[in-house]
């Protein structure tokens, strides 16, 4: 490919745009954090760490959108017509790289468990957790030797095959954790058509958020090998942190909305950790996927009572409710 001459448009224009977007979703990430902390009942609260993690995460998300701020005024205001001060690094930059490498090995980290939950097979989440190990790693490198790049037009010139390894293997590592997570949920679809209208929707939500990350890391790893020298990638990898923290907090707000569709008719929630009003000819059941009957015709009023709260626990069991 020739030469991409070097504009404002795809240098300080792709920039800001990238800043925009990441802005809009940072609200989003605010409105998340705000619906998990005042959902977390007594009852039904999440695990201290789980609380810390997403803390952690939200952290991580506000320090990249601040650095990433600090980084176009300084460009904008700061060297306001100053074109030499484009090919320049300032140290926000660096502010701005690390959160991403954080939020994504967090991220993909807790994925990556959620497998192992629902499979219990240590091997298959050691080789997807490889992968993520593997990006973060070269994050790490590709960062270490950002120092040395002299100006910040050479940065994918010189540096563009590491860029380009992060951000494959992040992908590799989504769509991998979204294949596993799809497989073994199909595994645990039973003869309850309830329970598989709430698979389903499982599934699909959890395809979605692997292919939104994933395609943006391809988008980040294609325009750093079509436009070298530019900042068109950028504009999406602004977005990346975004949506690896938006994608966490979704997975942890929606259980909340996939109990209550299985509770439509009726308010039998059952937990590891709590239980509200389980009918007295129910009997306590516990989170084996063997106590799931498998039954064929119409229920009667107790079985459909039994049934609530099977569909309740294994909903439990799918979407980790409890997290211990």
């Amino acid at each position: 490919m020739g030469q991409v001459m070097i504009t404002l448009d795809n240098t300080l224009g792709a920039l800001f745009i990238g800043l925009i977007i990441a802005a809009v979703l940072n609200g989003v990430t605010f409105s998340q954090t705000w619906f998990y902390f005042t959902s977390q009942g007594r009852e039904n609260a999440d695990p201290l760490w789980l609380k810390i993690l997403v803390g952690i995460v939200v952290l991580l998300d506000v320090t990249h959108q601040a650095f990433t701020s600090a980084w176009i005024y300084d460009y904008c205001v700061t060297n306001f017509g100053n074109m030499n001060a484009l090919d320049h690094l300032p140290l926000s930059y660096y502010g701005m790289a690390y959160p991403t490498g954080f939020v994504t090995i967090i991220v993909q980290s807790f994925y990556v468990w959620r497998v192992w939950k629902l499979s219990k097979n240590p091997f298959i989440a050691a080789g997807i957790w490889s992968l993520s190990l593997a990006q973060f790693g070269t994050f790490l490198y590709y960062v270490a030797r950002v120092f040395g790049v002299p100006e910040a037009s050479e940065l994918s010139i010189l540096l563009g095959r590491y860029a380009i390894l992060v951000n494959a293997l992040g992908a590799a590592a989504d769509i991998a954790i979204a294949i596993a997570m799809v497989f073994y949920l199909r595994q645990q679809r039973t003869n309850i058509k309830r329970t598989n209208h709430l698979l389903r929707a499982i599934t699909i939500f959890t395809v979605t958020t692997g292919i939104v990350s994933s395609v943006c890391a391809i988008m980040v790893l294609s325009m750093a090998g079509a436009y070298p020298g530019t900042n068109i990638e950028l504009t999406f990898y602004f977005m990346l942190t975004r949506l690896y923290s938006n994608s966490f907090l979704a997975t942890l707000n929606v259980r909340e909305h996939l109990r209550e569709r299985t509770h439509s008719g009726g308010g039998i929630i059952t937990s590891s950790n709590f239980l509200k009003s389980r009918p007295a000819n129910v009997p306590s059941r516990g989170h084996e996927m063997d106590d799931f009957p498998h039954q064929k015709g119409t229920p009667s009023l107790s079985q459909a009572a039994d049934l609530d709260t099977v569909i309740s626990v294994k909903v439990d069991r799918i979407t980790d409710r409890d997290y211990k």
